[in-house]
């Protein structure tokens, strides 16, 4: 398995992965609110139909489906960030 960790993109307009590399990973987030909606790497590809809603297993406020279910899963975590980031650390 393999492990893509997304941080840079953070604009509507931004992508770091393609769609295939989405399309194969199973899909983390640190924040469905800060990401879904807000963030190209996942608003992008949800609105032209090539991942859904459901794609997205989970964020930091369920950290019970944070679990790899393979060896040879490839999981992605995009961390859309946000100031309540900044206030844990």
């Amino acid at each position: 398995g393999q492990h893509l960790d997304l941080i840079g993109a953070y604009r509507p307009d931004m992508r770091e992965a393609d769609d295939e590399a989405l399309c194969r990973a199973r899909l983390f987030v640190d924040s469905i609110d800060t990401t879904v909606g807000h963030i190209g790497e996942i608003e992008i590809p949800l609105s032209a139909g090539t991942i859904s809603r459901d794609d997205i297993v989970a964020d930091f406020y369920d950290p019970r489906a944070f679990q790899r279910l393979s060896n040879d899963e490839i999981t992605l975590f995009k961390n859309g960030g946000g100031a309540h980031l900044d206030l844990m650390t």
